[in-house]
């Protein structure tokens, strides 16, 4: 092998077979020699299809799986200018691939999908190929109702990136926000994590805002002025109805759940300031976790369940402090040189984001180690950017944005500092809470 070609070995053991016979092999990441950018290149020609009349979905979920890689961070998408000579598209037999004309074209990786339907059943089968060394490197078979045709493509997407940096995809995540749904009405909405399929959650005809998911997706809780006052309310998405969390006397906030689901920690000022309290989910068994005589707010779990950031205005103006999951060693952890609010953890538990305004010019999103390390600043824009939500990779926040004169929801990702629109979502919307990938 040529030795500009060099291999990096990611140690991400594929167990068993591929659906189809072929064995998987132990997951690579190749380092491109063609550049110094350190994305691979990968080919995402249009998948082959059994019939067709399924060419136009084959179209849209090679699209979408083109999207999905590029919007990791991790990938270069080969453009069809680009392919091989000659090509006219894929075989329906995968034994008639050229691996080595697309690796020619400077290639690293390619996908290989095939299309094809039993009864209303769409079945893809989905292959992941390393160029340089003409092996396989993953395959899956996915079965899906037709409708649900994306699914199955973010599903094999979340694999592919596994295969080359060890940590899944988002593809079938989703992020839950506060839409405008009418004059002077907000409700709870959920989309794919793309903007997708869109689908309206609550029907309150009032102000419902700030949701915030639990760990296993299944129920959101977020603000409602629903019954006049604004309270604390959790929806549950299997049956469809909202109970009441929190209806104190004074502020009911800021709601951030346990890891597990069934407690969550909020702010409330019931005993004349605004503390942190921990209560179940139905809204019994309430503790109190801060004393303070200045206001404590905003409190956001570690994914251990071991720690709480918050944001308290103790030091003179508000900043982001730690504490032990009983109110205990209480620390602050943002010296930046500006006020700080809206912090989140990382699902990997290394990185806390939050917002700031110590550039003068408006609010923007920062990230910082957990113990307050490195901050930096991720977005540079006029207006206000706030609430910060971590995709379940680690990879990326979404967050609200009104640089564009109304709040819309975008995305930052970490590695490229790309800032992009979740514009399919096409509302006014806010308050983004990335959840968890679906089963």
């Amino acid at each position: 092998m040529n030795t500009l070609m060099k291999m990096t070995l990611v140690l991400v053991s594929l167990i068993g077979l591929c659906p189809w016979g072929y064995a998987q092999e132990e997951a690579v990441r190749i380092d491109s020699p063609f550049s110094t950018d350190p994305r691979t290149r990968i080919a995402v020609p249009p998948f082959a299809v059994a019939d067709p009349q399924l060419a136009p979905i084959a179209q849209e979920m090679t699209q979408v799986l083109a999207d999905d890689l590029e919007f990791s961070g991790l990938f270069i998408i080969l453009p069809a200018s680009q392919y091989p000579a000659g090509f006219t598209g894929l075989p329906a037999d995968v034994g008639g691939l050229d691996l080595p004309a697309w690796l020619a074209v400077r290639a690293e990786n390619l996908v290989y999908g095939y299309i094809y339907l039993e009864g209303n059943t769409l079945v893809a089968q989905f292959r992941l190929f390393d160029l340089y060394s003409s092996t396989q490197l993953y395959g899956q078979e996915v079965r899906v109702d037709r409708v649900h045709y994306r699914l199955a493509v973010h599903r094999f997407s979340e694999e592919v990136i596994r295969q080359v940096d060890g940590v899944p995809g988002v593809g079938t995540s989703e992020i839950f926000f506060a839409g405008l749904s009418g004059a002077n009405v907000k409700e709870i909405y959920v989309a794919d994590y793309d903007g997708a399929n869109v689908r309206k959650l609550t029907s309150h005809q009032s102000l419902s805002i700030m949701p915030e998911v639990s760990s296993d997706g299944g129920s959101i809780a977020y603000l409602s002025y629903k019954d006049r006052y604004c309270f604390l309310y959790v929806f549950d998405r299997a049956s469809g109805g909202s109970h009441a969390l929190s209806k104190e006397v004074g502020l009911n906030s800021a709601a951030g759940w346990v890891p597990g689901g069934q407690r969550l920690a909020m702010t409330l000022s019931k005993d004349g300031n605004a503390e942190i309290y921990l209560r179940d989910k139905n809204g019994g068994n309430s503790v109190r976790l801060t004393q303070n005589k200045e206001g404590d707010t905003s409190p956001c779990f570690s994914p251990d369940g071991g720690r709480i950031a918050f944001v308290s205005d103790r030091a003179g103006r508000p900043q982001i402090y730690v504490m032990n999951a009983d109110g205990s060693g209480q620390t602050r952890v943002s010296f930046h040189g500006g006020a700080a609010y809206d912090p989140a953890w990382s699902p990997d538990g290394k990185m806390i984001a939050f917002v700031s305004s110590a550039s003068g010019e408006g609010f923007e999103i920062y990230v910082m180690g957990a113990d307050g390390s490195n901050p930096a600043r991720l977005t540079n824009t006029s207006g206000v950017n706030e609430a910060p939500s971590w995709s379940p990779d680690s990879r990326h926040i979404a967050f609200s944005s009104s640089r564009n004169g109304r709040p819309e929801l975008w995305t930052v990702t970490l590695s490229t500092k790309m800032e992009r629109p979740i514009s399919r979502i096409n509302m006014s919307a806010e308050g983004p809470a990335w959840g968890p990938r679906r089963k």
